[in-house]
């Protein structure tokens, strides 16, 4: 999801080399759409999801959020056994390693 959402440069640098993105970098990079202060978060977000509300047709835009994400969907779909493998198999051989000194 992060190759949707971020510019090339900042999924390099979040990806590569775990950068941390303060909130205004964050929304630089494609990671937030807009920073507000904490009072005005909720107040913001309302308002915000009303806009949406009124603007947007809500079949059309699952229909749309679906079809640019079908791509990536299946791929997460295909990649959560096999990271729970590695992730069981890492846990192994660290388990084997700490008993053997190996």
């Amino acid at each position: 999801m992060l190759n949707l959402r971020l510019t090339p440069s900042a999924y390099q640098r979040a990806v590569v080399l775990s950068e941390y993105f303060s909130p205004d970098n964050a929304v630089e990079a494609g990671i937030l759409d807009v920073v507000v202060e904490r009072a005005a978060l909720m107040d913001t977000a309302q308002k915000m999801a009303a806009q949406f509300g009124e603007q947007l047709d809500a079949r059309a835009h699952e229909i749309s959020k679906l079809r640019i994400r079908d791509a990536v969907i299946r791929r997460i779909r295909r990649s959560v056994p096999l990271d729970l493998k590695d992730a069981l198999m890492m846990g192994l051989r660290t388990l084997v390693k700490s008993k053997t000194g190996k």
